[in-house]
């Protein structure tokens, strides 16, 4: 190789260099404000607040906007604030894109077997700037088919699976898919367009719903029954997770008048999705009914 040859290969192995060691400082500049670590620390925080009934450590924006069932509230006021003293059922969800963060738990007032009191607990965050601006709350101390909070003890851990690479969806093919649930709640489409997992379960505040005593159908099946009906409205869709195919919305289930037994009620959905299709899905809700969620509803909402 010529002098001239091997100053012209340094020359390009240089160039190539430089190039790789800019790449990092370029993707450093469009990373999360709030990455998964981040956005699991910041839960763990308000968490920590829940159960100590002190805000003091939570780093929130000037114009922090707080509801508790739909109410507009002050942080760490209402529900079950002040009186927790054990979660002993915890799950998380993130999201750094959009700087949601989810968690799933259930409370107790006593730290004991014996519970006085317990609660279902959801609270969706939202962090920007390492400030969390949004506070959604859900508290509901009833039971859906006589099955209390104090069931619930280990999260279902499916969520937490990453898929391999062939079983992903991507960000908008997790919301459709959400959407497309929400449509078959409303009976905007058959049930059949919905693409369901033979696996598939679908669990209300530690209750199977399908594939159980309370209902026999399937996930899809159970809308073969006309009753298995809500409008679903104010679609709001937060968090998608491509490596573990996991997705939250919430949407508010209103009763239709033709079936005006249908509990509605503002309802946090988790779906595990994978190869596309629906495996798993969570509901955490206010099962006395709520009928605002106070986000996206008009003016001052």
């Amino acid at each position: 190789m010529s002098l001239r040859t091997r100053i012209r290969a340094a020359l390009t192995l240089g160039a190539l260099a430089t190039a790789f060691v800019a790449i990092p400082a370029e993707a450093a500049t469009s990373a999360p404000d709030c990455n998964r670590r981040c956005l699991l620390e910041v839960l763990t925080t308000y968490t920590e607040a829940l159960s100590d009934n002190d805000t003091s450590r939570l780093h929130v924006s000037a114009n922090v906007r707080v509801t508790g069932e739909g109410v507009v509230k002050k942080l760490g006021q209402g529900g079950a604030w002040g009186q927790v003293k054990r979660m002993p059922y915890r799950q998380a969800f993130v999201d750094p894109v959009t700087g949601a963060a989810v968690f799933y738990g259930v409370l107790t007032n006593t730290p004991t077997r014996d519970a006085e009191k317990w609660w279902f607990y959801a609270v969706r965050l939202k962090v920007e700037k390492h400030e969390i601006s949004e506070v959604e709350e859900i508290f509901f101390d009833g039971t859906l088919g006589g099955t209390p909070a104090s069931s619930l003890e280990l999260p279902e851990r499916l969520f937490d699976t990453v898929l391999p690479v062939a079983e992903r969806s991507t960000r908008e093919q997790l919301f459709a898919i959400a959407d497309k649930y929400f449509s078959v709640v409303s009976g905007e489409i058959n049930y059949h367009d919905v693409p369901w997992h033979p696996e598939c379960q679908r669990i209300e505040l530690g209750v199977f719903t399908v594939n159980s005593k309370l209902g026999n159908g399937s996930c899809g099946g159970e809308f073969k029954d006309p009753k298995v009906l809500w409008y679903v409205k104010n679609r709001r869709f937060y968090l998608a997770d491509e490596e573990r195919g996991v997705v939250f919305a919430i949407g508010n289930f209103t009763t239709p008048p033709q079936y005006p037994n249908n509990n509605g009620s503002v309802v946090f959905e988790i779906f595990k999705v994978q190869d596309g299709l629906i495996r798993q899905i969570q509901a955490f809700f206010h099962g006395n009914g709520q009928q605002h969620s106070g986000w996206g509803e008009g003016p001052g909402s």
